[in-house]
């Protein structure tokens, strides 16, 4: 995974607007109040190259206490599995993070905690509706890429920095 790839925080794009990436994925667009116009396919083009997700732009909105406007972005449904990993590896920083060691095959309810709440930002992320997909169809890739990550955070000596839930 690249910098970007996991990246949280605002990242400042070409003509001035701000993307807001979450655990790597863009998740807000922000014009920062300039009066250029954008075009939203090179806007589009320019996050995925940032972010290695296809984006696009659901509708621009004025926001309050503000001269900018924002708009949320969509993921590309096909990158849905690329989202889940994105989630997953977010997931296994923060419990190393927590509890200072890998997730192990005894931590069933982390497991299913976070998973439940990480298809669901994924639905949310791709703007897709809760029964386009089959929840259980990628428990098992999300579970083993969490494990996976958490030991090579653990066995790499990482210390994941994470934001507050």
């Amino acid at each position: 995974m690249t910098d970007m790839q996991t990246h949280n925080g605002w990242v400042r794009l070409k003509n001035g607007f701000d993307v807001e990436l979450v655990n790597g994925i863009p998740v807000t667009l922000s014009n920062n109040g300039l009066s250029v116009a954008g075009d939203d396919a090179a806007l589009d083009d320019e996050i995925s190259s940032l972010s290695g997700l296809r984006t696009t732009i659901v509708g621009w909105h004025e926001c309050e206490n503000s001269d900018e406007q924002e708009t949320a972005l969509c993921i590309d449904a096909a990158q849905f599995e690329d989202v889940i990993k994105r989630l997953a590896i977010a997931s296994a920083a923060l419990f190393v993070n927590r509890f200072h060691k890998p997730v192990g095959k005894d931590a069933v309810d982390w497991d299913k905690m976070e998973y439940d709440s990480d298809f669901n930002k994924a639905i949310e992320c791709c703007c897709l509706d809760s029964t386009d997909y089959n929840k259980m169809d990628f428990f098992e890739m999300y579970r083993d890429c969490m494990h996976t990550e958490s030991h090579r955070l653990i066995e790499e000596g990482i210390e994941p920095i994470v934001g507050p839930e």
